[in-house]
């Protein structure tokens, strides 16, 4: 499905795990510190990536619990030069693949309530509004709590 690079599923081990970390550094909003990327446990922290022809160009990050069917988004990030071009909606879309796979049934996630770049591909992507949570950021920041229902499907 994806023709513009390789989904990876990354541990901290991994040659490209830097990468992410540095993409994170750079491209995210909210950054975080080296040591809780290492803090991660990686058995129920999915960290993929997209691996394109110059590295990794985005990645994300869910928490999927044993047992539960639901999973945590949080983070998602391409590199700043490879926004609107459409590489995020097949990123997205890998990202779903992925999910389906592992029988998650719907994704839950926390968005700066100021990010309207986020919030429109959230929603074109059909997550729903749930909930603003007025000061949720240590800086102070609201956010918006927004679901994803998955459709089952037959793999």
């Amino acid at each position: 499905m994806n023709t513009t690079g390789k989904m990876l599923r990354l541990h901290s081990t991994d040659p490209f795990f830097e990468d992410v970390v540095q993409i994170d550094q750079v491209d995210f909003p909210r950054p975080w510190s080296r040591s809780d990327w290492l803090s991660l446990d990686l058995n129920f922290h999915h960290l993929l990536a997209l691996q394109g022809p110059l590295g990794i160009q985005g990645f994300c990050l869910f928490s999927i619990l044993p047992g539960d069917d639901s999973a945590h988004l949080l983070k998602i990030c391409l590199r700043k030069e490879l926004r609107s071009t459409g590489l995020a909606m097949e990123f997205w879309a890998e990202i779903l693949y992925y999910l389906r796979e592992q029988l998650v049934q719907s994704v839950y996630l926390e968005v700066d309530a100021d990010n309207t770049a986020a919030i429109q591909f959230y929603s074109k992507v059909c997550f729903q509004r749930l909930r603003f949570i007025r000061g949720y950021y240590s800086d102070g920041k609201d956010a918006l709590t927004m679901l994803l229902t998955l459709q089952v499907e037959n793999l």
